[in-house]
């Protein structure tokens, strides 16, 4: 009888290969879904103690070492900033208490059973003016301005094109609607926008705003 055996592929180093890659964006999703944990679990009383700060730091360092993506790109090169002295003091704990509400959308005067939207990712400074005429608009999120065929009618109005699509190289802006449902992080919501961080930081001139800063220069 013949031997029948699996031979695993090798690599350089004679190590066998994967057969099946990772699932990157579950991978992403989970490491995401913690990410929120831990910023509501810290911020449930309202303070960020000095070990809390120290486990947030030491969490995101571990995190971002293996995804290498937003938010946890953004949060390492705060946290490098914070620590880099080797302590964190009251204002630097105080930033990064802004930093974990940002990106969790809390604030103390947020409508009941609304969560504002995550402001960690918005242009700083944002573009002065928004330019309508001849841009490309995509949103995301939940608009206090009405539903989003509103958001895209507006938009229409005024000279530019919109969609609830993901941005791509033609688009000009991303704009976060000011309520996000709690679960922004998962499906398209989050995805817009770490796809949208990606664009412009490779120079796309994508520009990410608030829906504030957008509704400013409706007129």
């Amino acid at each position: 009888m013949k031997d029948y055996r699996l031979v695993l592929p090798k690599d350089d180093h004679g190590q066998p290969k994967r057969l099946f890659g990772l699932n990157a964006e579950t991978n992403d999703a989970k490491a995401i879904n913690q990410l929120s944990g831990i910023c509501a679990g810290i911020l449930s009383d309202g303070v960020v103690n000095e070990q809390e700060a120290q486990f947030f730091a030491d969490w995101v360092r571990r995190t971002a070492a293996l995804e290498p993506i937003w938010p946890f790109t953004e949060l390492l090169v705060r946290i490098k900033r914070i620590f880099e002295d080797g302590r964190c003091d009251d204002e630097e704990r105080a930033e990064l208490k802004d930093v974990m509400e940002a990106l969790c959308g809390q604030q103390s005067d947020a409508p009941a059973k609304e969560v504002l939207s995550t402001t960690l990712p918005l242009d700083n400074p944002p573009p002065e003016p928004v330019v309508f005429t001849n841009k490309m608009f995509s949103i995301t999120g939940k608009f206090a301005f009405g539903i989003r065929r509103k958001v895209i009618e507006a938009i229409e109005a005024h000279g530019g094109g919109a969609s609830d699509t993901a941005p791509n190289q033609d688009s000009h802006y991303l704009v976060i609607g000011v309520f996000a449902s709690r679960d922004w992080i998962h499906a398209s919501y989050g995805r817009k926008i770490e796809h949208a961080v990606k664009l412009r930081d490779s120079g796309s001139g994508l520009a990410i705003v608030s829906e504030e800063h957008w509704k400013k220069f409706l007129g």
